[in-house]
């Protein structure tokens, strides 16, 4: 047991010392890092430690093997890494809350940037979509649509991060986002109050706006946990 800890160990430490090295010799996003025969005499360990180090840098998004240059530098989608993990299951209820309160922070933090990118497009679109939610017939369609139009926010914040962090949200939402038979009755800011800040309001007030209609699924987040003790 002791021999396995501490390979895990050594994997883990050459990881770090292979992104010292790429700090340290300046490699840029797109060019090479040494051969993997390169690597094991620079950092004085197996080809079986570099060969794990790599690919665990990979998953990462950190490098990447393209044809013809082998292994490269690259720049890492975040939330696309976190969209397969949660997408895998892999993931406790407590780590998918705790995700998905970083979904509400993020709603109400991003509108300043929503605010400052908004175009009458955007505010067309979402209309768009509330017209589609008041004719929806099922609650699949109630949610989905519910979705696109957070999608949409999270879009025109113009942060493609964020874009990307959008992708977990159909998994989030079948969570924590249940829809009672007095959904619409119980919210305090509809989506369509929403579009009228965007219209006439100004950062700060579509940001209160923002957080009033959130308040549901702080309420439902509550009555999640609530049940799982």
């Amino acid at each position: 047991m002791k021999e396995k800890v501490d390979e895990v160990s050594l994997v883990e430490q050459t990881q770090k010392r292979i992104l010292q090295y790429i700090d340290e010799k300046g490699i840029q996003n797109g060019e090479a890092l040494p051969k993997e025969s390169e690597l094991v005499e620079i950092l004085a360990v197996s080809r079986v430690v570099v060969r794990e180090a790599l690919s665990s840098l990979r998953i990462l998004g950190l490098v990447e093997t393209r044809r013809k240059k082998g292994t490269v530098l690259t720049s890492p989608d975040i939330f696309g890494t976190m969209n397969i993990i949660v997408n895998s299951g892999a993931l406790n209820l407590e780590s998918l809350r705790d995700l998905y309160e970083l979904r509400l922070m993020i709603e109400i933090g991003m509108s300043d940037f929503v605010f400052m990118n908004k175009t009458d497009a955007d505010i067309a679109h979402l209309s768009q979509i509330v017209a589609k939610e008041n004719r929806a017939t099922s609650t699949e369609e109630s949610i989905e649509l519910d979705i696109q139009f957070h999608k949409t926010l999270y879009k025109i914040s113009g942060n493609k991060s964020l874009e990307s962090f959008q992708r977990i949200l159909n998994t989030l939402f079948s969570i924590y986002a249940p829809r009672t038979d007095d959904w619409q009755i119980k919210q305090i800011i509809t989506h369509a109050g929403l579009i009228e800040v965007l219209k006439s309001g100004n950062a700060d007030s579509f940001r209160s706006a923002m957080r009033l209609h959130l308040n549901t699924q702080f309420e439902n987040m509550q009555i999640v946990m609530k049940s799982l003790k």
